[in-house]
Order: structure tokens, then C-alpha cells, then sequence
């Protein structure tokens, strides 16, 4: 496929050659079948909307269309099948990549026809998206990393967390620091979420059901 495409845009090319090759017997079958383990290629040959694969997607259809043409009710169908589980046919296509692979060169690569000689493909979509993404990740780390010392992440001790809180699961975990930060199921905090109406404590009638209250002056917990 060349160094400016993705192994997404293989398995998409392979999907249209399948059917382009099973368009060119002289009698078309009844039933078309072809197996991958490309979830994703499988997804793209259902749309031909703009994006990484469109072109195969559109030459998938072309071919299933000559087919249907050639033969009224023909049964088209493309399988997912699982990688790396010994199916034998699946097995054989891994070989054969990795062949491709290692001489891009080799007879069959995709290259443009038509002019006085092959030219590699342009750069695919999903190329340039893997390439943006690598970019974008590499200035993130690189802003990140610029003149931050280890020791400016280094939790103060106040902020530590105590050996009883860290010793505990994580259901009281939870509960703690919601107790903490005020994020608890209080009067006052589900009205400010908008989940009540009032923050009246629904045990005593308070006006105000606070954290503090619950702990300090609620009679429904005092012994």
C-alpha cells in the first residue's frame, strides 16, 4: 500500500478487491462470502459518507452492484471472524500480510495505474489523522514536561491522605471525601444540585441541613 497509508486503509482495499476479484469469475456464484477480523473495515464498506476509506467503500459498492447485475438474488455477505484463534483462513492471510509486508514492492501493491508507470497512492485520511494525533500527543508531552521539576507534583504532606482513609475500600473511601468536600446527600447540597426544592433536614425540620448539622445538632443522631 506504501508508507503513507495505514494497515485501516489495507484492510478497507482488501474488502473491495475480495469483491472485485469474486466480479470477475465468467459465472457469478449464489452466494458471496468474505471473512476479516477488521471490525472497523466492516463498519466503513456500510457507508460511503466522507472519511478515512471512503474510496473503498465506494468501490465495494460498484463491485457488489456488478454483481447483483450479473446475477439477480445473490447472497453478498462480509463476516467478522476472530484473529489469532487458528482459523485456518485467517491464519493463511496473516502470513501473506506479513510477506507483503516486508516487500512492499511485490506484485499486487495498490499503486495508481494509467500513466507511464505506477505511482505510490497520495496520502491517506487516516494517515494524515494518525499523523495529527502522534503530533498533537508529542507537543502535549512536550508542553507538559518544560520546566516542571518532580517536585513540583510532589503531594504536600497536609494533603496526604491518613493511613485510616487509605487503609480503608473504597465504598468508605467514597463516602469520606464526598463528607469532606461537601458533595454529600445534604439538604443543602442536592438543593443546590436542584434535586430538592428546600434544604430543610428531613429528620428534624431544620432550616438547613448542612454537613455540620448532621454531625453537631441533628436530634436524629445525637445519643
Amino acid at each position: 500500500m506504501g508508507y503513507n497509508q495505514e494497515a485501516y486503509d489495507a484492510e478497507c482495499a482488501a474488502l473491495a478487491r475480495a469483491l472485485k476479484e469474486a466480479a470477475k469469475h465468467q459465472t457469478v456464484p449464489e452466494w458471496v462470502t468474505i471473512f476479516t477480523d477488521a471490525q472497523a473495515a466492516i463498519r466503513r464498506m456500510a457507508s460511503e459518507e466522507p472519511g478515512p476509506g471512503q474510496k473503498y467503500a465506494i468501490l465495494a459498492r460498484r463491485h457488489i452492484a456488478k454483481l447483483r447485475r450479473a446475477r439477480l438474488g445473490i447472497t453478498i455477505e462480509i463476516r467478522w471472524c476472530p484473529a489469532h484463534q487458528r482459523v485456518p483462513g485467517n491464519e493463511k492471510t496473516d502470513e501473506w500480510a506479513k510477506i507483503a509486508a516486508e516487500k512492499p514492492q511485490a506484485q499486487g501493491v495498490e499503486w495508481l495505474q494509467g500513466g507511464a508507470r505506477p505511482v505510490p497512492l497520495p496520502r491517506s485520511l487516516a494517515h494524515i489523522k494518525r499523523e495529527i494525533s502522534t503530533k498533537k500527543w508529542d507537543e502535549a508531552r512536550q508542553w507538559a514536561g518544560k520546566g516542571i521539576s518532580p517536585k513540583k507534583y510532589r503531594m504536600p504532606r497536609i494533603q496526604q491522605p491518613g493511613k485510616t482513609v487509605a487503609g480503608s475500600n473504597k465504598r468508605v473511601t467514597v463516602r469520606f471525601y464526598q463528607i469532606k468536600t461537601g458533595h454529600c446527600l445534604t439538604g443543602q447540597y442536592l438543593e443546590w444540585t436542584e434535586n430538592r426544592t428546600s434544604a430543610q433536614c428531613w429528620w428534624c425540620r431544620c432550616k438547613e441541613q448542612t454537613r455540620e448539622h448532621v454531625f453537631k445538632n441533628c436530634g436524629q443522631w445525637k445519643e
